[in-house]
């Protein structure tokens, strides 16, 4: 019988099996990836059996993972037909962003509050590797969109709130897909950069009232180009076009 690439690493890697990712993370991650780089589409079927043979496992750990990733909004679990990728109308997008609003102005407050030399130093190398990126493609806004995720996610970070930064993480996942996709299409991009700008600036000030309002603005202004870009193409699809 042939032996599958994940047994092969995992016989001769030296790395010591506590640090191997188990076969639920790698599903977990499998199908996470998958979602937000839009392999699988919303309301599309998770074929399980397929996803478990490409890892190399059986269907009890993607189980696990799929079990996780709908805790995370991202799967829905259709009795006696198995799970499909979660779809979100513009009120439920909505409703994510009210929460990431306040959520992202009061992580960014203690974020820049705690900030060090080395914090400034780390977000402002994150904020130059979006320089020069475009999205004139899938694979140019999935890139964009993944320095973007690590921009947010280091500057919070610097707040030292971990139970903080796990929750924006979430709800940011949850609708990472419709930007990502908004982005290519559209990719208002002058206007993100100047916002992203505009809070380091105030980051590196250590203006914590300022980041704080900012990041709630940037919140916003995301919200409201994609809403309106999700409902532009609603009306394409509805005339046909």
């Amino acid at each position: 019988m042939a032996t599958t690439g994940l047994a092969r690493s995992s016989r001769v890697s030296s790395t010591p099996a506590a640090r191997l990712p188990s076969l639920s993370e790698l599903a977990y991650q499998e199908v996470r990836n998958a979602i937000l780089k839009g392999v699988l589409s919303a309301g599309e079927p998770i074929g399980q059996e397929e996803i478990a043979s490409r890892i190399g496992t059986s269907r009890v750990p993607l189980r696990e993972a799929l079990q996780r990733l709908e805790a995370e909004g991202l799967v829905i679990l259709r009795p006696r037909r198995g799970y499909i990728v979660a779809s979100l109308d513009p009120e439920e997008i909505e409703d994510i962003f009210d929460i990431r609003m306040m959520l992202e102005e009061r992580a960014g407050y203690l974020a820049t509050l705690r900030a060090t030399d080395a914090d400034v130093e780390e977000v402002e190398k994150l904020l130059r590797a979006m320089d020069g990126l475009s999205v004139s493609n899938a694979k140019d806004a999935t890139r964009f969109a993944e320095r973007n995720r690590a921009f947010h996610e280091r500057l919070y970070a610097s707040s030292g709130r971990p139970h903080l930064c796990r929750l924006l993480t979430t709800l940011r996942v949850n609708v990472e897909r419709y930007i990502r996709i908004g982005a290519q299409i559209a990719g208002d991009l002058k206007r993100v950069r100047e916002e992203h700008q505009q809070i380091f600036n105030a980051f590196r000030r250590r203006d914590a009232q300022m980041v704080g309002r900012l990041c709630r603005e940037h919140c916003a202004a995301t919200c409201e180009r994609l809403i309106e870009r999700l409902t532009r193409e609603a009306e394409g699809q509805g005339s046909g076009l």
